[in-house]
């Protein structure tokens, strides 16, 4: 019996197609509604069905339509044996974010992908990235996925590092779950889940992100936390490392506020280690915590989603550290 997919289209290059005088890419409606005569013989591999949440660039994602995507897997979750989440490249790692910590204990793979170029063109990576994806969506990996340039990596784990490569995206802290070259190589251990599932949807806007750079000032802080930020991301240098002057006596005072800031590195791949030298020990005797081994991406969707669960105080520092849906060790 065919596996039953369901493909669910959000827009993104891969549906765009030129407009204009100056060919700007624009999504498609045509695209939005079956993709199937643009990629022969894939409905040889599973029965598909196509429904669309938006059609838009993936720069104006919002976490509201992170909800309308998990909405509609969770409804379909049994009806279907996998899912293909079709998504632009910019935001497509926070969507994978989202959807992991959302779609708890999750029995179905839910496999999102997208391309560099739209699916029209002649020299297109869509049709490989639709064709690997639709065949991972019929595996038993149980888990929220990203497919691109040949790897299927676990969503949380992913970030986009690269605009021309066809090989867009990494997973820098964690080993990708298949190799898809002329034959298929497993690689880590996909999750399992523990118990029934369960949607948990509900994400906060509370949170700031501050990128240092030398010379910056720490009223930045006191800035976004007056605009009403409960949660604040620093992508600090190195190993987590804070400038001596002023910032540490700025993360003590927010933290001793209740306000949780958390250091992450501006390096992407590594763990930070807190107090291997003494830019990161102040920020943790300030009280920040750490974004250890995560992405960024994953730093700052867990936190939006463990504040609209209404994880706050010491139960949000318990539990942002634990791993909900292998984001970290």
């Amino acid at each position: 019996m065919a596996s039953r997919l369901l493909f669910i289209h959000t827009g993104g290059t891969l549906g765009m197609v030129p407009v204009g005088t100056d060919g700007a890419l624009a999504p498609a409606d045509h695209f939005a509604r079956s993709m199937k005569p643009y990629i022969p013989g894939v409905e040889s591999l599973a029965e598909i069905e196509s429904r669309s949440v938006c059609n838009i660039d993936s720069s104006d994602m919002s976490p509201d339509r992170w909800v309308s995507i998990g909405e509609m897997i969770a409804s379909s979750v049994h009806d279907f044996d996998g899912f293909v989440v079709l998504h632009g490249t910019d935001t497509m790692s926070f969507t994978a974010c989202a959807l992991s910590f959302m779609l708890r204990d999750l029995p179905r793979p839910v496999i999102l992908t997208g391309s560099q170029r739209p699916l029209a063109e002649p020299r297109t990576d869509a049709r490989i990235n639709l064709v690997h994806s639709t065949l991972c969506a019929m595996m038993e990996i149980p888990e929220v996925g990203l497919y691109f340039g040949s790897r299927l990596f676990r969503g949380n784990r992913t970030t986009k590092v690269s605009l021309q490569s066809y090989h867009a995206f990494a997973s820098p802290n964690f080993p990708p779950l298949l190799e898809m070259g002329v034959d298929v190589k497993n690689g880590a251990e996909p999750l399992r889940p523990r118990g029934a599932f369960r949607f948990r949807h509900g994400f906060s806007r509370d949170v700031a992100v501050i990128s240092l750079f030398p010379g910056c000032s720490a009223a930045q802080l006191s800035w976004v936390i007056d605009q009403g930020a409960r949660v604040v991301v620093l992508r600090t240098f190195g190993d987590g490392n804070l400038p001596r002057e002023a910032w540490p006596s700025a993360v003590e005072a927010a933290t001793s506020h209740g306000i949780h800031v958390i250091i992450t590195s501006q390096c992407r791949s590594g763990t930070i280690s807190p107090g291997r030298y003494e830019g990161s020990r102040h920020g943790f005797d300030a009280g920040a915590l750490f974004g250890e081994d995560m992405t960024g991406e994953a730093v700052v969707v867990k936190s939006m989603w463990l504040l609209g669960q209404g994880i706050t105080g010491e139960a949000f520092r318990a539990s942002f550290n634990q791993p909900l849906a292998g984001e970290c060790r």
